[in-house]
């Protein structure tokens, strides 16, 4: 796939898009150099937010981490916490609403050095119009949220109007 594009698989629950994605990351053989496949249920450990970020890149900042989950969405939850990124999230996911789930691990997908990020219903569990904003930041190279020298792969159920999706 040429650096850059935004491409998106759009399909009904069962059609076999994340399977796509998955074979697409080399998850079913051998793992692709620079492809990171973000799946809709990853998991959230039972560590500081800040760490959670870590396990897509070891050697974040805390700057860097701050400002990946401003850039979601998360900056007033983040506000509101009484450690910021180092707040535990002592249940891991349960700790959690849906939708700031999904959001830590975009903003997980965001910080992750490869030039591939293969995204599987990254918006699913947010209000509509927030969840159609970040799918056309995503699906927009010029936005700001993603590089545009990277590419993105975004598995989802439908698609908003005035998205860049090549």
């Amino acid at each position: 796939m040429p650096a850059g594009r935004r491409v998106v698989v759009l399909g009904p629950s069962g059609a076999g898009k994340t399977t796509l994605l998955m074979a697409w990351a080399g998850l079913f053989d051998t793992p692709r150099d620079g492809v990171t496949f973000f799946a809709e249920d990853a998991h959230l450990f039972g560590t500081s937010i800040l760490e959670n970020l870590r396990v897509a890149r070891g050697d974040l900042s805390l700057d860097a981490a701050e400002s990946a989950l401003r850039t979601v969405g998360l900056g007033p939850w983040l506000d509101s916490l009484p450690d910021g990124v180092h707040t535990s999230l002592t249940a891991g996911a349960a700790a959690v609403s849906g939708g700031q789930r999904r959001r830590i691990l975009l903003a997980r997908a965001l910080v992750a050095p490869a030039h591939t990020l293969l995204l599987d219903e990254p918006t699913e569990h947010l209000a509509a119009a927030e969840g159609d904003h970040i799918l056309r930041d995503l699906l927009d190279a010029n936005s700001g949220l993603v590089a545009p020298d990277r590419t993105v792969v975004v598995v989802t159920h439908q698609l908003p109007p005035g998205h860049g999706a090549d």
